[in-house]
């Protein structure tokens, strides 16, 4: 539309003009087409290198003389992947708050509060697995030995790995993913069980035992975030698990 020469906008004009112009990133921060592609790429980027490793190391032996160079590169795409992720919920007009990053000093209690939750929830699930699977194999499941997970002990590159890890997964995974499939039409149940999914599909190289051990906590993980929103006690819960974890296996 031309606007003829001399005329000159009154208030009331500008508030009508301005509430024709369409906002991007109003009423659901974007077209669901788009936010869904967004949420595949992310998801792609972060976790599709972790989840044919995870798939490889069941069938395949992987090199121990590669797996320091392997962790480095695993740093490098996780703090990537957490570059793509601020630069996707930016382009929305959202912030790592809209995902449920909010961080107080109590989240330290509630995270002590979860490992402690995750540790019994695990337990209760984990005898009567042992029983049904004597009572039909003949014997216990031996759950696959983690000693030497990394590779490379205690150091600075596995502390490092350590501290970036559970912000890697938790706000991709858990905050972003199951965000996501809410804003953009599903259920509390599908959420979990996507977020639930996606977290042991690169978990697969531990083993049918610590598997489902890691199922039940993923699960009580991300209950958690969908009855709170909060994620930051459920990262501080992950970093005590696998600072423990580190200590445990490189002994």
């Amino acid at each position: 539309m031309e606007i003829p020469q001399g005329f000159s906008w009154g208030d009331g004009d500008k508030q009508v003009a301005h509430s024709l112009v369409p906002n991007p990133v109003a009423g659901g921060f974007g077209p669901r087409r788009r936010r869904l592609l967004a949420l595949g790429l992310v998801l792609f980027v972060s976790f599709g290198h972790f989840i044919f490793y995870s798939a490889y190391s069941l069938v395949g032996a992987i090199d121990t003389r590669q797996i320091k160079a392997s962790l480095v590169g695993t740093l490098i795409s996780e703090a990537g992947s957490l570059a793509v992720l601020w630069y996707v919920l930016s382009g929305q007009g959202r912030g790592l708050k809209d995902i449920g990053w909010n961080f107080e000093w109590m989240d330290i209690l509630r995270a002590v509060a979860l490992v402690f939750s995750s540790r019994v929830a695990e337990y209760l699930v984990w005898i009567p697995v042992q029983l049904s699977y004597y009572s039909y194999f003949g014997h216990y499941l031996t759950p696959k030995s983690l000693h030497g997970l990394l590779g490379v002990g205690i150091s600075g590159l596995s502390i490092v790995f350590v501290c970036l890890n559970p912000f890697f997964e938790e706000l991709i995974v858990r905050g972003y993913l199951m965000s996501e499939v809410v804003d953009l039409g599903g259920n509390g149940v599908l959420a979990i069980f996507l977020s639930i999914a996606v977290q042991m599909s690169y978990h697969l190289y531990q083993g049918l035992a610590n598997g489902i051990a890691l199922t039940v906590g993923f699960a009580v993980f991300s209950i958690y975030f969908w009855k709170t929103h909060r994620l930051a006690p459920i990262v501080l819960a992950h970093l005590c698990i696998d600072a423990f974890a580190l200590v445990r296996t490189s002994f």
